[in-house]
C-alpha cells in the first residue's frame, strides 16, 4: 500500500550504486529500457534476491550450486506428451541450460540455467519459437494469449465456412459445364481464404511440427501439417492448371477442426487441473511483515520473509509460513492441507501451518518454516515430483508414441501407392493418404495416463493424502497385508490425562485443583499433564502446605488432613484394600493405561487415568480392511501386554510388542519371504523408516515432521487411518480410468486406421473422429473429478446440516 510505503527510501536510488553500474557494464543487467521490458522478474522460492521489471512479474528461482538457478514456467498450447518432450530436448541443447523437465500433465516447466550465459527471457523466447507460450504462473500474458488464440480460431472458422460455401458452388461444375472465367471467379477467392487459414490459422501447428522434425520427434502436428499442405499444394497445382479438382476446403477444415478440438480439450483439461492449480496457488505472494519501523506490519513480497520474522495475518488471508502465534486468537481452516473441513481454534502459543486460511480473528506469527521448508512448500515439492514420475506402463506407451507417427506416415504413403497401383485416380490416392494421416490419434494414447495422474494426485491432495509416487495407485491394489505401528498411528501418539474418576463426595474439579497444587513445582511428565489439564479448565490451585516428594508420589497437608497422590504402591495398606476406589481392578482390564491415585485424610479421592487415546474411526477402518480380505498386524516398541490390549480394542489379533525400528523391518521381511505377502506398512515417516523402506508400499502418518525426510510413498496429512480406505477407493477408480483410456485409445487407432485405408472415410470425417477420440479420453478422466466433487459436495452438505 502507498501509505505503508510512505517512509521508504527512493526505490530508484539503487541505480546510482557502484554495484548496479558494474552489473550494467558487464551485461548482467539490461542496458536499456527496451531490453529491460523483455526480462522477467525472477524471485527465489527461499532466500534469493529479485531481478525486477516494471511489470513486477515473478518467477521462482533457487540456487542449485554456485552458478545454477532454477526457473519455473507455465507452458501453454501443449497438445500431447510429445510437445513436452520437444521442449525438453530443445532446451537441453540450448546454451546455458543445464537441465530441463517439462510436464505435459501440469503444463509446467522447470529448468536449471547458468545466469552468466542465458536468462529467463532468452529461455522463454526459445520456447516461443517452438510454437508454445511460456509464462509465469498468474501472468496476464497467459490470458492475453488465450484471447489471441480465440481470435485466431474465430477468423479461421469464418474463412473456412466461406471456403466451404464457395467450394460447394464450384463442385456443381461436376454436373454442369463452367467456363474458365467462372472457374477462376470461384477458385481464386477460395485459394486466397484457404491460404490465410493455413498460414495464419495453422501457424503454431507448423512451428511445432518443424521443431519436432528438427530433433526427430514426430507428433500429431506432423500428421496435420503433412495432410493439410498435401491437400493445399495439390489444389494449388490444379488451380493453375484450370481444374476444378480443388481440395482447399479439406485443408481449411483440417486446421479449423483441430483448433476447435484443441480449444475444447484445453478447457476440459483445465477442469481436470483445477484442483491442482488451486493447491499450487495456496501460498500467498504477499505477506504483512512486521519490523521496528512498521510494528503493525507492511505488505511486501513473500520472498522477503525469513525464518524468525514476525508477520500479521488477518481474516480472509492465508498463512504465508509455518510458525507460532505470538499474539491474537481466532479460527483457521486447514482443509486445503488435511482434507478435513473442520475449523480449528488457535490462540497464543499454538502452532499454525502455511496454506491455512484465517476464518476469524487476527494473528501475529513468528515464522519458523518458510518457502520450501514450510508444510505447504514441502507438499508442493513432493506433488510436483510425483507428477513428473512415469510408471512402467507409461514408459511403454511413450516408446510406442516415438514410432507411432513414422509408422502412420509409412501407412499413408503405402495406401497412396496401393491406390495408384490399382489404377485409382490420383485424387482418390491423395485423399485416402490424407485420411489415414489425420484419423490417427497419438494424442489420445499420449494423454491417457498423464491426465489420470493429474486427477489422481490432485484428488488425493483434496482428501488430505500426499502422493509421492504415482505407482502407489497401482501397488496398493496388490497389497495383501497391512502392518500398522501402534503409537501415533492407531493411537494419537499423545500421552495425556484421559479421565478422572472421583470418589464420593469429591468432584473432578476439586481433586484436579488439589492435584494441581501438589504437582505445581514438579517437572515430572505426569505433573505437567495434570497442570496442563487444570490450566485448560482455568482452575485455581488450593492452599496445600508441607509438600514432600517421595519415590512413587507426593504428599502435602490441607488443614489437618494429609493429601497423597501417586501410584497404588504409594497408598497406605488400608487405602489399597479399601472398597471405596472406583473400579479398583480396572488396571488389570486396561493394561494400556497408567493410573494415579489420590487420597485426602486417608479417604480415597479418585483416580487419574493416563494413556494414549485410540484414534477415532480406527476400529471401523480395521474391520473394513479385514472385510476386504486383508491380513492385519500391529507392531510397537511398547510392551507386549499393552500392544495386545490395543490390538484387541481395534480388532487386530496379530499384535507384537517390544520391537525396535529395525526389528519391525525384519518382521516385514519375514512376512514377504514366508508367505509371499505384499506388505503395506503404516507408521511414522521418520521413526519407522526402516520398516517403511522394506515394505512394498509405505504409508506415513503425518505427525508434524519434515515431509522431505519421510520414507513414504504416500502421507496421510490428517494423521487418520481412515484415510487408508479413501486411498484404496481412489486408487481403484484411478486405475480403472487409466485402463479405460488406454483400451479406448488402442482400440480407436486399431479400428479407425484400416477403415481410413479402405476409403470409407474422407479427411473431414477423419479429423473429426481424431478430435473426438482425444476429447473422449479427457472427458472420461474428467468424470473422475466431477464424481468426486459431487460426492464431496454431498458429504460436506450433510456434515453442515448435522452439525449443531
Amino acid at each position: 500500500m502507498l501509505s505503508e510505503a510512505s517512509g521508504s527510501p527512493d526505490p530508484a536510488s539503487f541505480k546510482e550504486t557502484e554495484l548496479f553500474k558494474k552489473c550494467r557494464e558487464m551485461g548482467i543487467i539490461p542496458s536499456s529500457e527496451a531490453d529491460l521490458e523483455q526480462d522477467i522478474r525472477v524471485s527465489s522460492s527461499d532466500t534469493e534476491p529479485l531481478i525486477t521489471t516494471p511489470k513486477d512479474r515473478e518467477i521462482p528461482i533457487e540456487a542449485r550450486d554456485e552458478d545454477a538457478l532454477a526457473l519455473n514456467l507455465r507452458i501453454g498450447q501443449m497438445w500431447c506428451p510429445a510437445c513436452a518432450w520437444v521442449i525438453e530436448e530443445v532446451l537441453k541443447k540450448s546454451s546455458g541450460v543445464l537441465g530441463a523437465s517439462c510436464n505435459f500433465s501440469t503444463d509446467r516447466l522447470r529448468c536449471e540455467y547458468d545466469p552468466l550465459i542465458t536468462s529467463p527471457s532468452k529461455i522463454i523466447k526459445t520456447i516461443d519459437h517452438l510454437g508454445y507460450k511460456a509464462s509465469v504462473q498468474g501472468d496476464e500474458s497467459a490470458s492475453q494469449e488465450r484471447k489471441r488464440e480465440f481470435i485466431r480460431f474465430v477468423i479461421t472458422a469464418f474463412l473456412t465456412v466461406n471456403v466451404m460455401m464457395l467450394s460447394i458452388s464450384l463442385y456443381s461444375g461436376f454436373f454442369r459445364e463452367f467456363d474458365r472465367d467462372t472457374i477462376l471467379l470461384l477458385s481464386w477467392p477460395i485459394f486466397i481464404m484457404a491460404s490465410i487459414v493455413l498460414l495464419y490459422g495453422g501457424r503454431n501447428i507448423y512451428r511445432r511440427a518443424w521443431a519436432g522434425l528438427s530433433i526427430a520427434a514426430f507428433s500429431m502436428e506432423t500428421l496435420i501439417t503433412i495432410g493439410a499442405f498435401s491437400a493445399y499444394l495439390y489444389s494449388t497445382f490444379n488451380l493453375f492448371s484450370g481444374s476444378i479438382h480443388l481440395y482447399f476446403d479439406s485443408a481449411s477444415m483440417l486446421i479449423a477442426l483441430v483448433l476447435l478440438g484443441k480449444a475444447l480439450e484445453g478447457r476440459a483439461k483445465g477442469e481436470v487441473q483445477e484442483t491442482l492449480a488451486d493447491f499450487f496457488s495456496l501460498l500467498p505472494t504477499k505477506v504483512k511483515l512486521c519490523s521496528k519501523d512498521d510494528p503493525g506490519g507492511r505488505y511486501v513480497s513473500i520472498q522477503h520473509l525469513r525464518k524468525g520474522d514476525l508477520f500479521v495475518v488477518v481474516e480472509g488471508e492465508a498463512l504465508s509460513a509455518d510458525g507460532m502465534v505470538l499474539e491474537g486468537s481466532g479460527t483457521v481452516d486447514e482443509s486445503s492441507l488435511t482434507g478435513e473441513a473442520l475449523p480449528l481454534e488457535k490462540k497464543e502459543g499454538d502452532q499454525v501451518r502455511s496454506g491455512s486460511r484465517v476464518i476469524r480473528g487476527m494473528f501475529k506469527v513468528r515464522a519458523e518454516g518458510v518457502g520450501e521448508e514450510s508444510t505447504l512448500g514441502q507438499m508442493i515439492q513432493i506433488m510436483e515430483k510425483a507428477l513428473g514420475q512415469k510408471t512402467r506402463l507409461e514408459g511403454t506407451t511413450d516408446r510406442l508414441l516415438r514410432w507411432f507417427v513414422p509408422v502412420i506416415i509409412i501407412l499413408a504413403t503405402g495406401t497412396a501407392a496401393g491406390c495408384l497401383l490399382a489404377d485409382l485416380p490420383y485424387d482418390t490416392a491423395l485423399l485416402r493418404a490424407i485420411t489415414v494421416m489425420v484419423i490417427a490419434c497419438p494424442c489420445s494414447l499420449g494423454i491417457a495416463i498423464p491426465l489420470a495422474r493429474v486427477a489422481g494426485v490432485s484428488l488425493a491432495g483434496r482428501k488430505g493424502i500426499l502422493v509421492r509416487d504415482f505407482s502407489s495407485f497401482e501397488r496398493v491394489e496388490k497389497v495383501t497385508t497391512f502392518v500398522l505401528d501402534k503409537t501415533g498411528t492407531v493411537t494419537e501418539g499423545k500421552w495425556a490425562l484421559q479421565e478422572i474418576m472421583p470418589c464420593h463426595p469429591f468432584t473432578e474439579k476439586r481433586i484436579l485443583s488439589v492435584a494441581f497444587s501438589l504437582e505445581n513445582t514438579s517437572e515430572h511428565y505426569i505433573a505437567n499433564e495434570i497442570k496442563r489439564s487444570a490450566e485448560k479448565q482455568e482452575l485455581e490451585p488450593v492452599q496445600v502446605d508441607k509438600i514432600m516428594a517421595f519415590e512413587n508420589g507426593l504428599s502435602g497437608w490441607i488443614g489437618n488432613e494429609e493429601v497423597r497422590i501417586g501410584s497404588r504402591a504409594f497408598m497406605t495398606k488400608e487405602l489399597v484394600t479399601s472398597g471405596a476406589w472406583p473400579l479398583k481392578d480396572m488396571q488389570d482390564d486396561n493394561p494400556e493405561h497408567s493410573f494415579v491415585f489420590m487420597s485426602q485424610g486417608e479417604k480415597p479421592c479418585g483416580i487419574f487415568v493416563f494413556g494414549d487415546r485410540i484414534r477415532q474411526g480406527t476400529p471401523t477402518t480395521m474391520k473394513q480392511l479385514q472385510a476386504m480380505g486383508h491380513r492385519l498386524a500391529l507392531v510397537s516398541g511398547d510392551g507386549e501386554i499393552t500392544t495386545k490390549a490395543i490390538g484387541e480394542k481395534i480388532g487386530i489379533e496379530e499384535a507384537y510388542g517390544g520391537k525396535l525400528p529395525h526389528e519391525k523391518a525384519t518382521f516385514i521381511e519375514a512376512l514377504q519371504e514366508k508367505g509371499k505377502h505384499r506388505i503395506a506398512m503404516v507408521g511414522d515417516g521418520i521413526n519407522d523408516a526402516p520398516a517403511l523402506i522394506q515394505a512394498d508400499l509405505a504409508i506415513a502418518v503425518y505427525a508434524g515432521s519434515h515431509l522431505g525426510k519421510e520414507a513414504a510413498d504416500i502421507t496421510l496429512m490428517r494423521g487418520d487411518p481412515t484415510q487408508i480406505l479413501d486411498f484404496l477407493d481412489l486408487a481403484r477408480r484411478v486405475k480403472r480410468k487409466v485402463y479405460q483410456n488406454l483400451i479406448f485409445s488402442f482400440s480407436y487407432n486399431l479400428i479407425s486406421i484400416p477403415i481410413a485405408m479402405s476409403g470409407l472415410l474422407n479427411p473431414l470425417i477423419a479429423v473429426s473422429a481424431m478430435i473426438l477420440s482425444s476429447l473422449s479420453v479427457i472427458g472420461n478422466t474428467l468424470l473422475l473429478v466431477k464424481k468426486d466433487s459431487r460426492v464431496r459436495g454431498v458429504k460436506d452438505s450433510s456434515e453442515f446440516i448435522t452439525k449443531p
